[in-house]
């Protein structure tokens, strides 16, 4: 019985973090724990998923770098290539989005145009 709800504490106390927690996509797994913290500070923790590799940040909402910096979100813009690199990306990204900026991403041997905006 004890341990019934000792369970359903830890599952209540483990709800209220994720619904506090933001995540943000930072592209490939170099230094990823590194780059999470400088964009948001000491307690957020970067993780590498080993099959994409791929890094994701994981912080407290509402805190980041001082002063707080609007909320980003992401999108996408197609491929870069030769015909459409960063420039054309960049591009593509501020007509697609409002305030949108675009860079292209490695993912494997693929190159995608990511795209920046406020939410």
């Amino acid at each position: 019985m004890v341990s019934i709800i000792f369970s359903i504490m830890l599952a209540s106390v483990e709800n209220k973090v994720k619904a506090n927690t933001c995540t943000e996509g930072l592209g490939n797994c170099q230094q990823c724990d590194e780059r999470c913290k400088a964009n948001h500070g000491p307690a957020a923790k970067g993780g590498c998923d080993p099959k994409f590799q791929l890094c994701t940040c994981y912080y407290p909402c509402g805190q980041g770098p001082s002063p707080p910096q609007p909320k980003k979100c992401y999108g996408g813009a197609g491929v870069c290539s030769d015909k459409c690199g960063p420039q054309c990306c960049n591009q593509n990204c501020a007509q697609k989005y409002n305030q949108g900026t675009g860079f292209c991403d490695s993912i494997g041997h693929t190159y995608l145009c990511k795209c920046q905006y406020n939410c």
